[in-house]
Order: C-alpha cells, then structure tokens, then sequence
C-alpha cells in the first residue's frame, strides 16, 4: 500500500516497460523477418512530477524511487524508450481503471475505436541512428 501518486506512477510505469520489453521482443522478430521498422515506445503520464523527474532530470526527496527514476532515464538516454509525453489528464485512457468516475476517453475509444491524445509538453530530441543498423 503507498499514498504516494509519484510512487504508483513510477512503479505503472516501471512494471508497464518490463512488459512492453516481452511484447517487443516479439515484434522485432516478426518485424525483422518482415524488413519493417523496429516499433518505439512511448510513455505518457499525466503526472507533472513524474514528467519532470524524466526528462529534467528531476529529483524525488523519496529515495526508494530514485532507482526507478535513474532505471528510466537511463532507458530514456539509450533511447529504449523514444519519447516521454506529458499529456492531458481527461485523455488519460488508464485513468478508467483507477478512478471511479467514468472515463470519457474510454468511452470515445470504446465506442469509435480511436484515441485522441492532447500533448500538454514532450521533449524534442535530434534523431540519433540506432545502434542496429
């Protein structure tokens, strides 16, 4: 049990990426059998805090968080993971599983299929080629 958002953010995300890892894994097999581009990952958080711990290189005063936090941004800087996105709460998809109050995102995704995100900040980095290629 944890009262900390900050903490439950970092701890969705950090168990989100181990499983997005797996997933990849996966597709880049099937993508490079297929000659199609690697798929990137993107987090998004509508936690300010969070936003800023990623890609400010922001501090917590929580010291059992900075290993995640420094977990993350070292993926962040090898460009494991390609963008951190600070987005609109009332977009926040997952909110529908953690709030009690419907979620209009969901609704708009379950009933049309489609997803419209608003981007409140993200970081624009200069493309660096991959390793891979």
């Amino acid at each position: 049990m944890t009262r900390s958002v900050l903490v439950l953010e970092i701890y969705g995300i950090a168990s989100s990426f181990n499983s997005a890892v797996i997933v990849s894994a996966m597709l880049y097999l099937i993508t490079d059998q297929l000659e199609l581009p690697r798929v990137s990952f993107v987090v998004c958080t509508d936690l300010y805090l969070l936003y800023e711990c990623l890609v400010k290189l922001g501090t917590t005063k929580e010291k059992r968080l900075i290993v995640d936090i420094l977990a993350l941004c070292q993926l962040y800087e090898r460009r494991e993971i390609s963008e951190i996105r600070w987005i609109y709460g009332d977009d926040n998809l997952v909110d529908a599983l953690t709030k009690l109050l419907p979620n209009k995102a969901l609704e708009c995704f379950v009933s049309t299929n489609e997803l419209a995100v608003c981007i409140e900040g993200f970081v624009d980095r200069p493309y660096l080629a991959s390793r891979d290629s």
